[in-house]
């Protein structure tokens, strides 16, 4: 099937880079709710998240970071008492995760690809 607006299939890579920043706000605002509570163990979640939403936000170590964004994001789904976002936002990191695994970064990032 052609496609409706050909002229746009020039931007086909940064589908990368907007699924990075949309992952890095999704880890941010885990990581500002989990620093916030008192718990100790829930805080060092916390700095795992923020440390995994700068390296999305940058695009340093991108697949790296993806697969253990799966693991938190498999966890978060696992343990409903560690959710920092609702199922469905969990479950759409989850996807977000798994595509930057496959794809890379895409431009604007640190990662080159070999």
């Amino acid at each position: 099937m052609l496609s409706f607006f050909p002229e746009l299939l020039f931007l086909s890579p940064f589908a990368a880079l907007l699924i990075r920043v949309s992952l890095s706000i999704v880890f941010a605002y885990s990581a500002w709710s989990r620093l916030k509570s008192a718990g100790s163990l829930l805080k060092l979640f916390g700095a795992v998240d923020a440390v995994l939403a700068l390296l999305f936000l940058a695009g340093a170590f991108t697949q790296l970071a993806a697969i253990v964004g799966i693991i938190c994001t498999v966890a978060w789904l696992a343990m409903p008492s560690m959710r920092p976002v609702p199922t469905s936002t969990a479950a759409l990191a989850l996807v977000m995760a798994l595509s930057l695994l496959v794809m890379g970064a895409g431009p604007f990032a640190y990662d080159l690809p070999l």
